[in-house]
C-alpha cells in the first residue's frame, strides 16, 4: 500500500511539473511588432536571419506579427546581387509574400552611388532617409528590435 501511495505521489508531482510546459505550448502569442536589423554582408548570416524571420512568421502567422526589415550598410549588396540571382530573388519574394516589409536606407544608396532601381524589387516607398533613425523610430512606436 505504501508503494502505491508513493507511486501516486510521484505521478502527481510529474503531472504538476509538466503542466506549465503544456500550458505554455498551448498558449497563443500576443500580436507582435518587430524590426529586424540587417547591416552585414555575410550571405550565410543573412540567410540565417531570413530563416529566423520565416520561423517568426510561421509561429505567429501573417495576422499575428508586423515585421519590418531594415537593410543598410554592406547588406545592400545582397539586394543588388538579387537582381541576377534567382535564389536570392526567391528568398526575398518569400519574405514579402509572408508579409515582411523591407526598408532600405537612402544614405546607403547614396554611399554606394546607386538608385533603388538598382536593387531587386525595391520601390521608392521602401526607401527610408536613414536606416538607424528608422530603427529608432520603429522602436519608439513599439517595435521590438532584433539583430540576429
Amino acid at each position: 500500500m505504501k508503494s502505491l501511495l508513493a507511486y501516486s505521489r510521484l505521478l502527481l508531482l510529474l503531472l504538476l511539473s509538466t503542466q506549465p510546459l503544456m500550458t505554455a505550448q498551448a498558449a497563443e502569442y500576443a500580436f507582435q511588432k518587430v524590426v529586424y536589423h540587417i547591416n552585414y554582408a555575410d550571405p550565410s548570416r543573412i540567410a540565417e536571419t531570413f530563416s529566423n524571420i520565416d520561423n517568426h512568421l510561421a509561429a505567429l502567422g501573417e495576422d499575428g506579427v508586423d515585421i519590418k526589415v531594415v537593410v543598410h550598410g554592406k547588406a545592400i549588396e545582397y539586394l543588388t546581387q538579387a537582381r541576377t540571382d534567382e535564389a536570392k530573388q526567391s528568398r526575398l519574394d518569400n519574405l514579402r509574400l509572408q508579409g515582411a516589409e523591407l526598408l532600405v536606407c537612402g544614405n546607403t544608396l547614396k554611399g554606394y552611388r546607386i538608385e533603388y532601381t538598382d536593387l531587386y524589387d525595391v520601390e521608392a516607398s521602401d526607401v527610408v532617409e536613414a536606416g538607424l533613425p528608422a530603427i529608432v523610430d520603429l522602436q519608439q512606436r513599439g517595435y521590438i528590435y532584433v539583430r540576429p
